[in-house]
């Protein structure tokens, strides 16, 4: 089986930096692997067998080119970089346009197309669901594990609380919820293995895109405004002997965060 992985490299969260159309400049910054994207991976490696191959594709500029070697070093088989400069300032819309355009011609045999919920950079979490949608193609989301039953998966999801056990069909995608606060570290000969490795670069006339239907032409999202988000952090340090002056007090202040 194959299995397709959509990965991402994102900014330093605490190093973003905003262009005058409210985009997020990547350009000269340092990227990283997503989280969510890495979760996503090493639960697509985790249900690979012999015989089969687990792929990263990402779109982004030539130096996310660093993130899918990362990902060869984690363990994927091989990598895919959608990259072109009539791609950039792409909304979720003309993201997973652009993403179908991709499956359809380099990947229309995956058994699984794999995705993390979200990203940190954006956190919308639209593009899978739009992905399957342009794919016509079942979707499962806030997945927290995979299993194989039969010729399909078997997935558990998990919404609010609740959990749903579903099966899961051939050629789905499926965006796992959660994110492994442990990481991977890639070994030695991972390392080694993975400069060897070709990463294969698809551009947008590969893809058979119009520059109409791609990047800032192709969204229909319009930024309005951007600002910071610095919430105000109020601390105080008071001092008491009286258990239940202290409970009082806790059960004021927790009663103000209503």
């Amino acid at each position: 089986m194959r299995f397709l992985v959509a990965v991402k490299q994102v900014p330093d969260t605490g190093r973003m930096s905003i262009d005058a159309d409210g985009n997020l400049v990547r350009s000269g910054s340092a990227g990283m692997l997503d989280p969510y994207c890495e979760s996503a991976l090493l639960s697509a490696l985790s249900l690979r067998t012999e015989g089969d191959t687990v792929e990263v594709f990402t779109m982004g500029p030539p130096q996310a080119s660093t993130t899918l070697r990362r990902c060869l070093e984690i363990g994927a088989d091989a990598a895919y970089l959608i990259s072109d400069r009539a791609l950039a300032g792409s909304d979720t819309w003309a993201t997973s346009r652009a993403l179908e355009a991709f499956l359809s011609r380099y990947g229309c045999d995956a058994a699984l197309v794999i995705f993390g919920r979200q990203t940190i950079d954006g956190g919308t979490g639209q593009v899978p669901f739009q992905t399957a949608r342009l794919l016509d193609v079942q979707q499962f989301a806030y997945v927290d594990s995979v299993r194989r039953e039969g010729e399909g998966f078997v997935a558990v999801q998990s919404y609010d609380g609740l959990t749903r056990t579903a099966k899961v069909p051939l050629g789905s995608v499926v965006s796992f919820g959660g994110i492994d606060l442990r990481g991977a570290i890639p070994t030695l000969q991972g390392h080694l293995d993975a400069q060897r490795k070709e990463i294969v670069e698809v551009d947008r006339v590969k893809l058979g895109l119009g520059l109409y239907s791609v990047g800032i032409k192709g969204s229909p999202t319009r930024i309005v405004r951007t600002q910071p988000n610095a919430p105000e952090r109020k601390n105080r340090m008071v001092m008491i002997n009286n258990p239940a002056t202290a409970a009082d007090l806790l059960r004021q202040e927790m009663e103000g965060l209503r």
